[in-house]
């Protein structure tokens, strides 16, 4: 038998930090997706090193790689450019069963002459020296209006490989997306599906699963053995976006039993509606929109969506996870919550996985025989005053288990082994708030991070969190551990 894969007792940084001396003081990087072939495992994340604006040269999209399962990694730069496009980032990664990897990001592409917001896909292959070359970004979705899709239009993709219910014995590329572009009534989840391999062939064109008057937004899909589609997202009422403390977003999922052809099926997996998962609405970004945010202190502040994330495991359970706002009496809390089904996604089980703990956000999921495994941050409490704590962050992880139809949240365990401050990046400046990185959006410290399963029993965690200081400023760096998993 191959030895048993063994944890790693510290976290490891994935980016390379000279580059960020370098590049001062665009050096945020954030929100991180990464995806595992074997003992290499290659790793997206946002980053402004070398998101310079200039249309064929900018990409926002970073990425490294390891080769001996997260022990040593290589900064391999950015995503390559194509003429007159530009990479914006929002990675999300997957691997087929060949080795061939796939990162998704927001695009921006000269399409018939004019710059159209897409959503692209980069792929690579693992060389000979254990190195990996990512190609140039192929297209893999567009808005339901092309011509009038303007860049950023087609926002935070997430893919995934999986069995095709429509071609028995091959694997397929499954994208989905948020378009915002026209026509704007509410906003609408895009899909598309590719057959696998470096060079990408369209099975399923860009397509329209959901629509209407609620805005949506945060698609993640994931596939059964059958080739099932299940695609979860968040929901909000119209207009309700910056409100506070009121009930109106839900988790939903639309389902596929046909590849991908339709999605007829539509159910509600939140245990009814449910509040931003915020403490105070802020004015951020260059027009000053307000945005439902964690605040703790004036100038470090965290926007914050619900969006979900999802895993099915061994026996076909299916596990979701999000976060957000409950008030009990005064006290408020933002939770992470579980929902899981046994029936395909016909009925939800709801369980509350922080529980009453501090500030809880940016939660993902991994599923193997131990259970469902809930990677999330949290703030640190060390006098027990709830909420913000002591304004700092760590990253933690509980496993919720099923025997006999009986779940059970296991212990919490802490993933990080330090804690960090949000960055200056709500800073008034001339009538607008800024943040200290010009190249990112005020208010914006990442949106996500994600764990994955990795061999045998273990579990690969990737975050992004701000511990390092450079030039008096918090660093938003990317790091990365394996640890083993517990029932």
């Amino acid at each position: 038998m191959p030895p048993k894969p063994k944890p790693n007792d510290k976290e490891v940084q994935v980016n390379n930090p000279a580059v960020d001396i370098a590049s001062f003081p665009n050096i945020t990087q954030s929100e991180t997706s990464l995806a595992r072939f074997k003992d290499f495992i290659l790793y997206g994340f946002n980053d402004t090193n070398n998101a310079t604006g200039v249309a064929g040269a900018s990409s926002y999209s970073g990425f490294s790689f390891s080769k001996d399962l997260g022990k040593n990694w290589t900064d391999g730069g950015s995503i390559p450019a194509n003429p007159g496009g530009q990479n914006f980032g929002d990675p999300s990664l997957a691997v087929d069963r060949n080795g061939v990897f796939y990162y998704s990001q927001i695009g921006d592409e000269l399409i018939g002459g004019r710059q159209e917001g897409v959503i692209t896909v980069s792929t690579g292959t693992i060389s000979p020296n254990k190195t990996i070359t990512m190609n140039l970004p192929q297209v893999v979705g567009r808005g339901q209006t092309p011509a009038a899709s303007d860049p950023g239009n087609q926002d935070k993709a997430w893919i995934t490989v999986g069995p095709d219910a429509d071609n028995p014995g091959n694997e397929a590329l499954y994208v989905v997306w948020t378009d915002f572009g026209p026509p704007n009534v509410g906003t609408k989840i895009r899909f598309s599906k590719f057959g696998t391999g470096v060079t990408l062939t369209p099975i399923i064109p860009s397509q329209t699963i959901v629509a209407g008057a609620n805005a949506v937004f945060g698609a993640f899909p994931v596939v059964d053995k059958a080739g099932n589609i299940y695609v979860f997202y968040e929901s909000r009422l119209p207009g309700t976006f910056a409100q506070l403390n009121t009930a109106n977003r839900s988790i939903r999922m639309a389902k596929s039993i046909d590849g991908g052809n339709t999605f007829p099926i539509n159910v509600q997996v939140s245990a009814g509606l449910f509040a931003a998962a915020a403490t105070d609405v802020v004015p951020c970004g260059p027009a000053n929109e307000l945005r439902p945010v964690i605040l703790t202190e004036q100038q470090r502040v965290i926007r914050m969506f619900e969006i979900p994330q999802a895993g099915i495991g061994p026996d076909g359970t299916i596990y979701v996870v999000w976060n957000q706002r409950r008030n009990i009496g005064g006290t408020t809390f933002i939770d992470v919550f579980l929902a899981y089904s046994q029936n395909g996604g016909n009925n939800w089980t709801q369980v509350n996985i922080s529980n009453n703990l501090p500030h809880a956000f940016f939660p993902s999921v991994a599923v193997n025989k131990k259970g469902a495994h809930i990677q999330y941050n949290r703030f640190n409490d060390p006098n027990n005053v709830g909420g913000i704590g002591n304004g700092t962050f760590g990253v933690f992880m509980k496993t919720f288990s099923l025997h006999k139809g009986v779940g059970k949240v296991g212990k919490e365990n802490m993933v990080s082994t330090k804690f960090s401050q949000v960055p200056n990046n709500h800073i008034p400046s001339g009538g607008v708030f800024v943040n200290f990185d010009p190249r990112v959006f005020s208010c914006y410290m990442g949106e996500y991070n994600q764990v994955i399963t990795g061999p045998g029993h273990s579990l690969l965690h990737a975050w992004g969190d701000n511990r390092n200081i450079l030039n008096g400023q918090n660093n938003p760096d990317v790091f990365f551990r394996k640890t083993e998993s517990k029932p």
